[in-house]
């Protein structure tokens, strides 16, 4: 007996939920990779994280007599904010009998999966650089883009000089002050999920274009500073709802028919924080504008 090519079969259902599967987390991948070496850290929801802050504070002395006390020099690792792990993203649309009868089950699935794929990676990068605007406690200025970010790299190297190892620099910065900076000059992008990014920039490793940073402020780190939590999606919580998920369990993703509305609908789940190992490590740059030189004669 032939099958309608029509006919929607359960591998049809389970290929529709890798490919979701697989674009989320490969984009995710490719973005954590092009930042250098940040770690992911699969963990059950509710997991509680903490976040630290280094305080130091030299002794009153660094020589005394023979015999005399050496003063205390402290050395100390403050906890700062505790965040707690949760799903965050918690995502359902529905396509509908007549959608599906239009434009066939395949495209009309497809088609309504990209917009919730938008989505969720939208509210993962809004996460993302929530974590990099809002947390770090480090701050200094500079006139000018290149200016601003050489003191911001300069202030890192300070706060790391005693971290061997401390892996990639990476900037974060507006593109009006990137283009504004470049002029006429043309230079070569790459991308990933949806990021546009220069290396070996102003002596940066990476500097990535996003107006997420407001125009006027760069935000830079290490990358080694920087940790990728995340929801497992797999075990028995997953699988209880039926979800795909890839190696990662990055995100899992179910399709299933609704008889009652004749549709089929697509549901999307998962939870992140990304946050800097120390929130002093996060240096925010204020680019301060160059003063008018005034002439011989006073300005006039």
């Amino acid at each position: 007996m032939t099958v309608d090519p029509n006919t929607v079969t359960s591998d049809k259902l389970v290929a529709h939920s890798i490919d979701f599967v697989e674009q989320f987390s490969t984009n995710v991948s490719t973005l954590l990779s092009a930042m250098g070496h940040v770690q992911m850290h699969p963990m059950s929801a509710g997991t509680l994280i903490q976040t630290y802050k280094k305080e130091n504070t030299p002794a009153s002395s660094r020589t005394v007599d023979e015999g005399e006390v050496i003063p205390l020099t402290l050395v100390k690792r403050s906890k700062d904010t505790q965040y707690e792990l949760k799903l965050t993203d918690k995502l359902r649309k529905v396509t509908s009998f007549e959608a599906i009868q239009k434009d066939g089950f395949d495209q009309a699935v497809s088609f309504t999966d990209a917009q919730i794929l938008s989505i969720a990676q939208k509210n993962a990068k809004k996460d993302f650089f929530g974590a990099l605007t809002g947390k770090g406690t480090t701050s200094t200025t500079g006139v000018g883009l290149q200016r601003a970010i050489s003191t911001g790299l300069g202030k890192l190297t300070g706060l790391f000089e005693d971290v061997s190892n401390v892996g990639t620099t990476i900037v974060y910065a507006n593109p009006d002050d990137i283009y504004s900076y470049l002029g006429e000059v043309q230079i070569t992008t790459q991308t990933a999920f949806g990021l546009k990014y220069l290396t070996n920039f102003l002596n940066a490793d990476v500097v990535f274009l996003t107006t997420s940073i407001p125009a006027g402020k760069v935000v830079m780190t290490v990358d080694n500073n920087i940790n990728f939590y995340y929801v497992d999606m797999r075990g028995d919580a997953g699988r209880a709802f039926n979800m795909t998920t890839d190696e990662t369990g990055l995100i899992g993703v179910t399709h299933s028919r609704i008889d009652e509305s004749l549709s089929y609908q697509t549901i999307a789940s998962g939870g992140w924080l990304i946050l800097p190992e120390r929130t002093d490590g996060i240096v925010t740059s204020t680019i301060e504008t160059p003063k008018p030189v005034q002439g011989a004669d006073g300005g006039h």
